[in-house]
């Protein structure tokens, strides 16, 4: 092994460091890039760090050029630990946004424009100070040509059913029969309810609004507002919530076990399905390919629970709870998503429910070379054909299905969270065998004719069109004209990205709802592409989603808010949520009011709450680890938070008709990087 260190020692970020422009409090150490011959891509930037607090620790590396052009890695990791970060010099490169997590690290992301690892001038380091912060401390910075080992357990964290070590919460679970005391008894509860949706149609219907019955769900507008339709022809809200057929999620046990107090092991065949692989996990594969850490072992404390509880019927205990749960609380859809794991019985629990769901469709068609991350080459003849397969391999199966609200083409393109990235201008640079290239260059001859006239435009000094088929470089001065021009291509390439597989889905299946390509949020670039979409699907991370409607108004078609949340700061996590309250209390006020502004909008036909469950101390497969589910790792609901569904679900159709306001009473909200 080969090592440049930068630092070594003992360097403090102290609150006399603060860089305002780098967020509330950021703490910042900073180096200049080592002159050396190991700075190069297929090498590692390294750093060991603590913070001490009671959150997970927001870190920030950023590579920044002469020019002061930042490109930034987000990571999240462990409080109270040492920390190796780590990340391949050739992500400066900037090919995708989901990094590859490791033991002992959250979430990473890569947010900037592409950027040369030669160009590097100086890394900046930067930490956000969290709850309870006492102190972070940058012990060694370094370039490494193999990849570090993973953290060191110094002491347990998480207790035998999955909780934080060392804290109380109103809602913690203090033994394993106090857990099975009250899940027995909610079982037998829910054996006996045998009347989904009380005074609703089968379907979750309003059955004081009816229109044309045509045995699906489909969307219709009265001349007022838009509504979905259930199959018997009833008005339907799609009351959702993400992952309902989950029982809890699978956190990284391989390289953690020193912070478990007490767990199963992947070899007690009696807790077999409680573990599982990441490779098993398709969106894993899809960010991260079959070889990375692909055979550690993942571990589901809520899996354990269930299992420890009720054997062999647990699966059975977890759904017959669960879809109790639903009914009681006004839900009428399961989103299932696009990390589904292979072992969840999800049509097993959809069939016997009988409950209403949105399907995320998973392996949308890629090809061979990319434009930009996982933006595809749109105008190949290996994006329809594969987009074919898509369709009949993920769709097909699920195209005879009634309780099928209809589908999500995509999960949150990787693509989408760099709007600042044109797409029509990486297909100009890009080194690989391009179709799309072909296609920008024709559509450029035809608006131009003459190069000559394409040169004056842009300001290029081009010798025919056919040099368009080559990559130009990064840095050419393309001129305000020609990024118009790039502009405009852009959104014919983004037109195209849901147009194949819109069409090839609907060959498949020409009945159930197209609901687009549930986007991580909705902006103008993508707007216009969602015309053709039957709903337009996007996330709403935000306080309220009233904006976002209004954004959408134009295009005048019912809207799906696919995904939104709030936290509550006393649940027993290192992470709340991406919007989180000052209390359980206050989430459920939090709740009321987005869901019933949804609602009343007369645009908005649905709205999925992400999610169900909790997810794990020590992250899910992509790191994610927040406190944003309605139950908690102990299968727990939180009670401000059923009691709030159940309100709003009792004011739907009031609200949709404008017979009664939405809940616009004060919340209080919790600090953001908490």
């Amino acid at each position: 092994m080969k090592e440049k260190v930068i630092f070594e020692g003992k360097k403090s970020f102290v609150p006399e460091g603060t860089h305002p422009k780098h967020g509330d409090g950021a703490m910042v150490l900073s180096f200049d890039r080592p002159d050396t011959e190991l700075w190069t891509e297929e090498n590692w930037l390294c750093a060991d760090l603590r913070v001490d607090q009671y959150s997970d620790v927001r870190l920030t590396v950023a590579l920044i050029d002469m020019d002061g052009r930042e490109l930034k890695f987000d990571q999240e990791t462990l409080p109270n630990v040492m920390i190796p970060f780590r990340v391949r010099i050739d992500e400066i490169w900037n090919r995708r946004f989901f990094l590859p997590v490791f033991p002992g690290s959250y979430k990473c992301h890569c947010n900037g424009l592409p950027m040369n690892p030669r160009d590097v001038k100086r890394i900046e380091f930067r930490v956000l100070p969290g709850k309870d912060f006492r102190g972070a401390n940058l012990c060694r910075v370094y370039v490494s040509d193999t990849e570090p080992a993973g953290v060191k357990a110094e002491k347990p964290i998480i207790d035998e059913m999955g909780q934080l070590i060392g804290y109380e919460w109103p809602t913690k679970t203090h033994s394993f029969s106090e857990m099975e005391k009250r899940l027995r008894a909610e079982w037998e509860k829910a054996k006996t309810n045998d009347r989904p949706f009380p005074g609703r149609s089968a379907w979750g219907g309003f059955l004081d609004k009816r229109f044309e019955a045509t045995g699906w769900f489909r969307v219709q507008h009265d001349g007022e507002r838009w509504w979905m339709v259930d199959p018997d022809g009833y008005a339907f809200f799609s009351n959702g919530i993400c992952y309902g057929t989950r029982m809890g999620e699978f956190g990284w046990y391989t390289g953690m076990e020193g912070f478990y107090e007490k767990a199963p092991t992947p070899d007690d065949p009696a807790y077999a399905e409680a573990f599982t692989h990441p490779r098993l996990i398709a969106e894993y594969v899809k960010r991260y390919g079959e070889t990375n850490h692909s055979d550690d072992w993942m571990y589901n404390p809520a899996r354990g629970n269930m299992i420890r509880i009720f054997g062999r019927e647990w699966w059975e205990a977890w759904r017959q709870i669960a879809t109790h749960r639903f009914h009681e609380w006004g839900i009428n859809t399961t989103g299932v998503g696009i990390v589904n794991f292979i072992d969840e019985r999800c049509e097993d629990f959809l069939r016997l429910s009988n409950l209403p769901y949105a399907v995320t469709l998973k392996r949308f068609p890629t090809t061979r070379h990319f434009i930009f991350r996982d933006f595809p080459d749109v105008f190949s003849e290996e994006y329809e054909r594969n987009a074919r397969v898509f369709a009949g391999n993920e769709l097909k199966p699920h195209a005879g299905m009634r309780n099928m609200i209809g589908y999500f083409l995509h999960n949150e393109p990787e693509w989408m969270f760099q709007l600042d990235c044109n797409i029509a201008f990486e297909l100009l640079v890009r080194e690989e065998p391009l179709e799309s290239r072909k296609h920008l260059t024709q559509w450029l001859r035809e608006r131009y004719g003459a190069v000559g006239a394409l040169n004056a435009a842009w300001g290029l000094r081009l010798p025919s069109f056919d040099r368009l088929l080559e990559p130009l470089p990064r840095d050419a001065a393309i001129s305000d004209k020609g990024m118009e021009d790039l502009k405009e291509y852009e959104q014919i390439l983004i037109d195209r990205f849901g147009g194949v597989p819109m069409e090839a889905c609907r060959n498949v299946d020409p009945n159930h709802l197209c609901m687009g390509m549930r986007y991580s949020n909705l902006n103008t670039k993508v707007l216009m592409s969602c015309r053709a979409f039957d709903v337009l699907s996007f996330n709403c991370y935000s306080r309220e989603p009233e904006a976002r409607f209004e954004l959408a108004r134009p295009l005048d078609k019912p809207c799906l808010i696919s995904e939104w949340h709030f936290g509550g700061s006393d649940n027993g996590l290192l992470r709340t949520a991406l919007i989180s309250a000052a209390s359980q209390e206050e989430r459920g006020k939090a709740y009321r009011r987005y869901l019933e502004h949804c609602a009343a909008d007369k645009n908005c036909v649905g709205a999925h709450y992400f999610e169900y469950n909790n997810q794990t101390l020590l992250g899910r497969f992509d790191g994610e680890h927040m406190a944003h589910g309605v139950i908690d790792c102990c299968n727990l609901p939180y009670p401000a938070m059923a009691e709030a569904m159940k309100i709003c679900s009792e004011r739907l159709l009031e609200l949709m008709e404008g017979r009664t306001e939405p809940y616009d009473g004060p919340i209080e909200y919790q600090k953001e990087n908490w």
